[in-house]
């Protein structure tokens, strides 16, 4: 979502090479742009422009930002490091699958049940008591 006021950035055309930059600007301040070779620094300059002025950064502009910062890296790491960000990526979804709310809520209101179902039995003694009698 873009207003008036916010911060934009735009992958550019660089004049000196074939290489494409970012360039971050103020909306309707379009003469004060600054140029980052990369997504990472674009990132940083655009929060460095949000604490100097004030204005928000479009929202639209910084997940850009962030899916080009994601593909950098990924791109940086060795098959190692796939595999074990694969392996850590499976093991955070079954942990977050195990520990959803509504599982949690069910395993309580199980032992609720078992609880209940243990308080029911006759204790040994009395079945003892109820056999001499």
């Amino acid at each position: 979502m873009t207003t008036n006021n916010s911060i934009l950035v735009a992958n550019v055309r660089s004049n000196k090479s074939d290489k494409m930059v970012w360039a971050v600007y103020a909306q309707g301040n379009e003469q004060q742009t600054c140029y980052c070779k990369s997504p990472y620094a674009a990132m940083k300059m655009a929060f460095l422009l949000k604490k100097q002025t004030g204005l928000y950064i479009s929202d639209i502009c910084l997940t850009r930002l962030s899916l080009e910062i994601r593909k950098l890296k990924e791109a940086a790491m060795s098959p190692e490091q796939v595999a074990a960000k694969e392996h850590v990526d499976e093991l955070v979804e079954e942990f977050v699958e195990e520990h959803s709310v509504d599982n949690v809520l069910a395993k309580a209101e199980e032992e609720k049940k078992q609880k209940a179902a243990k308080k029911r039995k006759p204790s040994a003694r009395k079945a003892k008591k109820e056999v001499a009698a």
